[in-house]
């Protein structure tokens, strides 16, 4: 037992908030992460600024922009400091291990789905001490990994949801009894392709209609038009049913996991001096406004669960309001340990709200998209959330909504005289937030 808590960090891909167990409307089993939630608190407002894998994890890891990093795609790098978020806990004494997806950077060229490559020890590490890269994770089965020793690119046997977890099961047991640790898992599932949940969890699902967000057009929820599976596997066509299916199929499969995580917490007896995180990048639209996918600022795209459990500590069973960004997740987690949050981190520290069961967060949520090869980030949308309006624009058009009253984000107000006030303060809310280099070029 230490005097910081143990950090455990579950970090899924594409898991959205509204499909998180509670959610009204979302069926998804997943009694591992309901037990999270009613042994913590969930956050329920809380938003990735850049919806798009790489950015939203370069945010995480740095505590700073895309335009203070260069980490504006999805085959950016994240290059090596002092203020990375693993250096600041091993910085504070804790011992540090990474395992799973790093996506922050391109693999090499020649793997399939490749995302990532080996990270020799060294400040390509980010602070972690262990590092257990994996490749090709998008093939959720038979993924690579490096070998920790050689970086030999290693083929594996299995979902890799699984093995990725069989190795901090590993760690947990070998971990330095004399220091707190810092355990970041990456998962890659639910992300796509969505035809390949494991065959036992999918048959949970199988057989009976599941709902669709009120917000998904007719033609998708009737199953009248195939759409495309998602990344990866475009050739394959699926209904939105048996792709929203295949989605909850391997949320369930990630719960799985999570309940494998907080078994061996307790048998080591470090359940009650451990701080367990549980999120994720961004979400999926999944035929919501019609569109499918990520990178949008809609709910369904940028809403991204946060629950945090810490016994004694965070309260139990509680819903948080207050408004975060992603941006926001390091300062706070920094905070919650004990440790000195760094000057460069821009998101804001809100764990004295944690601690506290309450707080008004942030004033708002910036949001960030552009185009993968514009790396001067002069193109895409920019938008600013409130707890009572989501407002965006790519320089010409605008979008303005109420979204306390219209959740679904349905009915765009930016052309309605009576809004027209609140649209123009919002708009300059969001030019005077805009971190630098990042404001959009003026378009004719």
């Amino acid at each position: 037992m230490t005097d910081r808590p143990n950090v455990l960090f579950v970090f899924s891909d594409q898991h959205r908030f509204c499909s998180m167990p509670g959610v009204d409307g979302c069926e998804v089993l997943a009694p591992n992460l309901e037990r999270l939630q009613r042994d913590g608190t969930t956050f329920v407002n809380c938003y990735s600024n850049y919806p798009v894998c790489a950015p939203a994890r370069g945010m995480l890891f740095s505590g700073q922009w895309p335009s203070d990093t260069g980490v504006v795609n999805n085959v950016s790098e994240l290059k090596p400091s002092s203020s990375s978020l693993g250096e600041v806990f091993a910085q504070g004494g804790y011992e540090t291990c990474f395992i799973g997806k790093w996506h922050l950077h391109a693999g090499p060229p020649e793997t399939v789905d490749g995302n990532d490559r080996h990270i020799p020890p060294g400040p390509g590490r980010h602070g972690f001490e262990r590092m257990s890269i994996w490749t090709e994770t998008n093939r959720h089965w038979d993924s690579l990994r490096y070998a920790e020793g050689s970086g030999t690119a290693l083929r594996t046997s299995g979902y890799n949801a699984t093995l990725m977890t069989d190795e901090a099961l590993a760690f947990l047991r070998r971990r330095d009894q004399n220091r707190p640790f810092f355990l970041f898992l990456s998962l890659n599932s639910p992300h796509p392709p969505l035809d390949d949940a494991p065959p036992g969890i999918l048959d949970l699902y199988s057989g009976r209609p599941l709902s669709v967000r009120q917000n998904v057009p007719e033609a998708l929820e009737s199953g009248e038009e195939l759409v495309p599976a998602g990344a990866h596997r475009n050739v394959v066509t699926m209904t939105l049913q048996e792709q929203l299916g295949q989605y909850y199929a391997h949320i369930s499969a990630v719960d799985a996991e999570v309940g494998r995580l907080i078994a061996a917490l307790e048998e080591i007896d470090e359940r009650g001096n451990t701080l367990i995180v549980y999120s994720s990048d961004h979400g999926d639209m999944l035929g919501s406004h019609g569109l499918l996918r990520k990178g949008v600022f809609y709910r369904e795209s940028a809403q991204v669960p946060l629950v945090m459990s810490w016994p004694g500590r965070i309260a139990a069973g509680q819903e948080n309001g207050m408004l975060l960004g992603l941006i926001d997740v390091y300062p706070t987690l920094v905070g919650l340990c004990g440790l000195q949050v760094p000057g460069v981190a821009r998101g804001q520290d809100h764990s004295e709200g944690v601690l506290r069961g309450k707080s008004a967060g942030s004033r708002y949520v910036l949001h960030f998209n552009t185009g993968q090869s514009d790396l001067d980030f002069q193109a895409g949308q920019r938008g600013l959330r409130t707890l009572r309006n989501l407002y965006f624009t790519d320089g010409i058009e605008e979008a303005l909504f109420d979204t306390l009253h219209d959740p679904l984000e349905m009915q765009n107000l930016a052309s309605v005289p009576t809004h027209a006030e609140l649209k123009a303060m919002l708009a300059a809310c969001l030019q005077r937030a805009l971190p630098p280099n990042m404001a959009l070029r003026e378009r004719g």
